[in-house]
């Protein structure tokens, strides 16, 4: 009754209440008032999307002190919404044009009177804050090189290295401020270390002042942490990329690929979040300089293997080029970085749920064996599928005329990114349940077709039931060593071949833009989607979480793992984020870190797509689950993100506990 009401009342909202709700909700997480939330609403301001413009001539300027490096003020009662997200702009455009530049630009390609009109209207909303920001801060006489950075942005390029932060942290802030949610911020070592060498090489800055920074640039970008982040806290999808390899295949990286690791490591942090280009080529230092961040438990950095991930990207069909500067939107799904409109996070294909719809729909007694399941499972796959992406097709983007700004061809094509001015204009998908429909396949081949110990209907009569009173055979189902992350080619046979056949199904669809459909077989939704979920072969009861993405929960060695993660088919389009995911206790590292950099540097060579680890025991967190005071520091590492463990829900507080035990067993 309770959720009929609150489903009416949804209805019934403008888009603008509704936003403003959840404005509030992101803000008062755990401690949401009635009385303070109609405060709220009738005080906060939403702009439509035209009003941009007049949106920055309102906006409340925050305030700022002589001891502050950088202004980054977000006003958290005026926005305009936009629902294009998840995407990193291309921050070397913005250091390399003032908005004069872009004028320019828009002036030379004004064929479309609409588009150009709401290009101009933009930049001079953008105008006049900065005109506000910079008269304020001259009657308070405050930092002048802070007032002509911040002043230079509307004529002149970025000269310095401090002028380069503070141009960065302007328009992100500008993106946070018109509700664009999920922003990365690009491959910083690269696009910052000419501005950082120039700087040095000029007597302007000193090393240790360029460092201090750095920092300090870190920490503004963690401010507003409950208003950036998405879904849970934490989830705010400020990556930042590091290294890589150029187009001739060399592996290239700066001294700010370490320092911005080193003040990762130092600040313990949860976000801003840095993702690791790593190749079998990186040098040895720059591992072990990632692992001893890694080691400290803040979750990053996050592992994105150039070796696979560039040639997958080019084959799908980026330019050369552009799959050599790829970066992650979000959490790590690969894109190109100022290209794109890709929009990779869509919706999550639950690979389980056909074989649900199986089970309910198919007569079982007259399936005999493991291939005819599969291709049965098939076709409601097809089925599922189909339906999927028609769901898609019904999704309008609203123009969004600072994206369109600053993403290349745009401006070219005198057209919105919404109506499809980018280069590039693909939907991903993310993958969740993979694991649990693989064991479940292969529990019912050694337990129904091949051993004989139960028939089909039987044992699915009992997982109906949700395996009450049959505690023996649900142990069974759970502790079957051969199953989803063990190197046997039956195992991985089966995964490629349900994997391969999806994008069999999705190469018939283009989306209304004309992009091509991917995904990948990592998710945030292992615990959203098995929510109420029935009971699966692979020994899960009702409702409880799905595995988490490329990982394993039996005690098979790391080694074990990341074999299987590299036999696995990533071609074609099955790129769009394939994560392995394990745990390891402290000690371990420490007692064994030389081996460990070996391990990693070897589990690149033989080619995992990506990987992330969770540096904690078993211990800590159930401490910290008993007593959350003594642990308001602890970081765990959750979906593609770090976030701090006392701000979990309870059933990923549970969830990592329990994976952390099942670890420990290695």
């Amino acid at each position: 009754m309770i959720k009929m009401i609150k489903k009416v009342i949804m209805k019934i909202m403008t888009k603008n209440m509704r936003l403003k709700i959840e404005i509030y909700s992101k803000l008062n997480r755990n401690n949401r008032k009635i009385i303070e939330m109609i405060k709220y609403i009738f005080k906060a301001k939403i702009y439509k999307g035209k009003n941009i413009k007049k949106l920055f001539t309102k906006i409340t300027l925050g305030n700022i002190d002589e001891k502050d490096k950088f202004y980054f003020n977000i006003d958290l009662f005026k926005f305009t919404y936009s629902n294009i997200g998840n995407l990193s702009i291309d921050y070397n455009i913005i250091l390399n044009n003032s908005l004069l530049d872009f004028k320019k630009l828009l002036e030379q390609n004004k064929q479309d009177k609409k588009f150009y009109t709401d290009e101009i209207n933009v930049i001079e909303g953008i105008e006049i804050l900065i005109d506000r920001i910079v008269n304020k801060f001259n009657k308070m006489n405050l930092n002048k090189q802070l007032i002509n950075n911040i002043k230079n942005i509307k004529d002149k390029k970025a000269q310095t290295f401090y002028e380069a932060l503070q141009r960065i942290l302007f328009f992100n802030q500008l993106l946070w401020q018109t509700y664009h949610g999920l922003n990365g911020l690009g491959r910083l070592d690269m696009i910052l270390i000419s501005y950082y060498k120039n700087d040095i090489e000029r007597g302007i800055i000193s090393k240790n002042e360029a460092r201090q920074l750095l920092k300090q640039f870190l920490i503004t970008l963690h401010k507003y942490y409950k208003f950036k982040s998405n879904i849970l806290l934490g989830d705010t999808g400020q990556i930042i990329e590091l290294g890589g390899k150029d187009v001739k295949g060399k592996y290239i990286y700066n001294e700010l690929t370490y320092i911005i690791i080193e003040l990762m490591q130092e600040l313990q942090l949860p976000d801003p979040k840095i993702l690791l280009r790593v190749s079998s080529n990186m040098p040895k230092s720059l591992m072990e300089k990632s692992l001893r961040c890694i080691q400290t438990g803040i979750g990053c950095p996050l592992f994105a293997n150039d070796d696979v991930i560039i040639d997958k990207l080019i084959k799908f069909g980026y330019k050369k080029e552009d799959a050599y500067n790829y970066g992650t939107s979000a959490c790590w799904e690969p894109y190109i970085i100022g290209k794109s409109l890709d929009q990779n996070n869509i919706k999550s294909i639950n690979f389980i749920e056909p074989l649900d719809t199986l089970l309910r729909k198919e007569k079982l007694e007259e399936i005999e064996n493991i291939q005819q399941l599969i291709e049965k499972y098939k076709i409601h796959l097809e089925k599922y599928i189909n339906v999927f992406i028609k769901k898609t097709k019904k999704i309008k983007w609203q123009k969004d005329p600072l994206l369109s700004l600053f993403i290349e061809d745009c401006i070219k094509n005198n057209k919105d990114l919404a109506n499809g001015g980018a280069i590039y204009n693909n939907y991903g998908f993310t993958g969740v349940g993979l694991p649990n429909l693989i064991n479940s396949l292969i529990n019912l081949e050694l337990m129904v077709f091949k051993n004989k110990q139960y028939k089909f209907n039987e044992i699915n009569e009992i997982r109906k039931n949700n395996f009450i009173n049959n505690e023996k055979l649900l142990n069974k189902l759970k502790n079957e060593k051969l199953k989803y992350g063990t190197d046997n080619d039956l195992v991985i046979g089966i995964t490629n071949d349900i994997i391969r056949y999806t994008t069999q199904l999705m190469s018939n669809f283009t989306n209304s833009l004309g992009g091509s459909y991917k995904f990948g077989l990592s998710s945030p939704n292992y615990i959203v989607a098995s929510e109420n979920f029935p009971a699966s072969f692979d020994g899960r009861k009702i409702g409880e979480a799905f595995a988490v993405h490329i990982s394993s929960d039996t005690s098979n060695a790391y080694t074990e793992l990341m074999q299987f993660a590299a036999k696995l088919d990533y071609g074609e389009n099955r790129f769009n984020g394939n994560v392995v995911d394990f745990m390891v206790s402290p000690s371990f590292i420490e007692n064994n870190f030389d081996k460990f950099v070996d391990f990693l540097l070897l589990s690149v060579k033989n080619g995992f797509f990506e990987m992330q680890m969770n540096v904690v025991s078993s211990k800590t967190l159930i401490e910290a689950r008993k007593d959350p005071e003594k642990f308001p520091n602890l970081i765990v590492r959750v979906w593609g993100f770090s976030a701090y463990f006392n701000d979990l829900p309870d059933s990923y507080k549970d969830n990592l506990i329990e994976r952390a035990l099942q670890s420990e067993k290695r």
